[in-house]
């Protein structure tokens, strides 16, 4: 429940910029950040009623963060998810059913992860990249 709480709470931070919506199926709830501002990327928390699920941009690309081990990790893992969304700091790169997402980091550099595809040589050329926006 903290962990839904905390996302709402970033949520409502973003007022104006960003509308939440939440679905509840069968004690598991789906919760979407969806931006205002013409691409950008919204971030979605899926949560099981024992509190354990995942949170990621709402990008098929994007590999999801798993949450409910450690709730200062977890909370961290929302945080870093709604920062990039909401700063434009994500680059998808589309390879049928997932792709790549690159992030820049706060200290410039950045950081590669992979969801249901493999680096082909190539797959740069190949993929349709996005480059979102931040929120406006």
């Amino acid at each position: 429940m903290r962990l839904r709480t905390h996302f709402e709470d970033r949520a409502a931070a973003l007022e104006g910029r960003a509308t939440l919506e939440a679905v509840e199926q069968d004690g598991a709830v789906t919760m979407r950040l969806r931006p205002h501002a013409s691409g950008a990327v919204g971030v979605v928390l899926y949560l099981l009623p024992d509190t354990v699920g995942t949170v990621a941009l709402d990008d098929p690309a994007c590999a999801p963060a798993e949450l409910g081990g450690d709730l200062v990790a977890d909370l961290r893992a929302i945080d870093h998810f709604v920062a990039v969304a909401v700063e434009g700091r994500a680059t998808a790169f589309h390879l049928g059913r997932g792709g790549c997402v690159e992030e820049v980091t706060s200290a410039g550099s950045i950081s590669r992860s992979w969801h249901n595809a493999l680096p082909w040589p190539g797959w740069r050329r190949r993929a349709e990249r996005v480059e979102y926006r931040p929120y406006a």
